[in-house]
């Protein structure tokens, strides 16, 4: 079917098709939902941004990787367990972390994660976001990374851009026991991105 202008309705509506260009004059702007973008601020990118944290269009995906926890300075116990993890793999098509220990997740030490998160069989990963946070608001858990979660992942020896740490209790995720606080899955997000569940996965050795 062809069409006589270059911005139209197809799929009975349900589709705004823009082969041209949208221009924004006086006070014009976006809603419901979506930040007001100023006529002279009004850029492609800011434009496809908001149009994607209302929804309208499909987020950007995550791409997590993995960066090891190779110190933890006063948590020998924990840094024991977290030494014991083989390896850690991402599939952010999947939105799972799978995490490989050399040893069963009952040969692990307790220890009180503190916080009140309790004692259990504590282990940390590093997982890299991309996002540069706190520069670019990153929530985790509907909660914003600081720059304190930057300065522990990097106290802890990760690297790479937006990198955090994820504490585990490997007794709880293995058990998938989520009355507590270590729970197997978490949400991040940021804006022009989908809000993405992960799901932890602990795997023991036979």
């Amino acid at each position: 079917m062809s069409h006589n202008c270059k911005n139209y309705f197809a799929d009975g509506g349900d589709t705004l098709v823009i082969g041209g260009k949208i221009a924004f004059e006086g006070d014009g702007h976006l809603e419901p939902g979506m930040p007001n973008i100023a006529s002279g601020d009004a850029t492609a990118a800011a434009i496809v941004t908001a149009l994607k944290d209302a929804g309208l269009m499909v987020g950007d995906a995550f791409t997590l990787s993995y960066s090891a926890v190779t110190t933890d300075a006063g948590h020998a116990d924990r840094m024991w367990n977290t030494n014991k993890i083989s390896s850690v793999a991402i599939d952010n098509d999947a939105k799972t972390i799978t995490i490989t220990l050399s040893k069963k997740v009952s040969a692990l030490k307790d220890f009180d994660g503190g916080n009140g998160w309790g004692v259990h069989k504590w282990l940390g990963i590093g997982l890299v976001s991309g996002i540069n946070y706190p520069t670019v608001e990153l929530k985790y858990n509907g909660v914003a990374l600081t720059a304190e979660d930057a300065s522990e992942a990097s106290g802890c020896g990760c690297s790479g851009t937006g990198v955090f740490v994820r504490w585990v209790a490997a007794d709880l995720v293995l058990a998938g026991d989520n009355s507590e606080k270590s729970v197997d899955t978490f949400r991040l997000w940021t804006s022009g991105y989908a809000k993405t569940d992960y799901k932890l996965v602990i795997v023991e050795p036979s």
